[in-house]
C-alpha cells in the first residue's frame, strides 16, 4: 500500500471517529427542547434584546468618534446592521440551550422551567437585569478598590526588596 493511500486511509478514519464523537456529545432533541424551554423561561432570550441595543449604542458611539461629521449615516447604517443581527438571536439561544443541555438532564431542566414559570420565578426573571446591573457595577468598584490596593502593596513589597517604582 503507498504511502499516500495510508496517509487518506488515516485522515478519513480520523473523519469518522471526530464525526462520530462531535455526534455523541450533541444533546439529545429531548434535552435541546427542554433547555429551550428553561433559556426562555429564564429571561435569557430576552436579555438579548436588551444588550444588542446597548453593544449597538457602544459601537456607534466608537464609529462616530471616528468621523464625526458622519454621526447620521453612521447611525442609519447601524439600525440597518442590528436588524440583520437581531434575526440570528436563534442562533446564539441554540448554542446556550445545548450548554445547559449538557449540563443538566432533562428532568432538571424541566423542574428549573417549572420554577421560573411560578410568580416567583417571573419577579426574579423581572428583577435580574436591574440585579445584573447593579451587580456589575458593585463588581467593577470593589475591583477598582481591590486593584489600587494591591498596587499599593505591592510597591510597598518590591520597596522592600530594592525596588522603587
Amino acid at each position: 500500500m503507498s504511502h499516500a493511500c495510508r496517509v487518506l486511509i488515516a485522515a478519513l478514519m480520523i473523519a469518522v471517529v471526530g464525526h462520530a464523537a462531535s455526534a455523541q456529545q450533541r444533546p439529545s432533541d429531548d434535552a435541546m427542547a427542554a433547555a429551550r424551554a428553561f433559556v426562555d423561561a429564564s429571561g435569557a432570550a430576552a436579555q438579548f434584546e436588551q444588550v444588542m441595543p446597548l453593544m449597538a449604542d457602544q459601537m456607534s458611539k466608537a464609529f462616530r468618534s471616528l468621523a464625526p461629521d458622519r454621526t447620521r449615516e453612521i447611525d442609519e447604517a447601524m439600525a440597518e446592521v442590528v436588524k440583520r443581527f437581531i434575526s440570528r438571536k436563534s442562533e446564539l439561544i441554540d448554542e446556550i440551550a445545548a450548554i445547559y443541555a449538557d449540563k443538566l438532564s432533562v428532568e432538571d431542566l424541566r423542574e428549573i422551567t417549572k420554577f421560573y414559570q411560578t410568580g416567583a420565578g417571573r419577579r426574579m426573571v423581572e428583577s435580574l437585569p436591574e440585579v445584573t446591573r447593579r451587580a456589575a457595577a458593585v463588581g467593577q468598584t470593589w475591583g477598582q478598590r481591590i486593584g489600587a490596593e494591591i498596587a499599593s502593596e505591592m510597591r510597598r513589597e518590591l520597596k522592600k526588596r530594592g525596588i522603587d517604582l
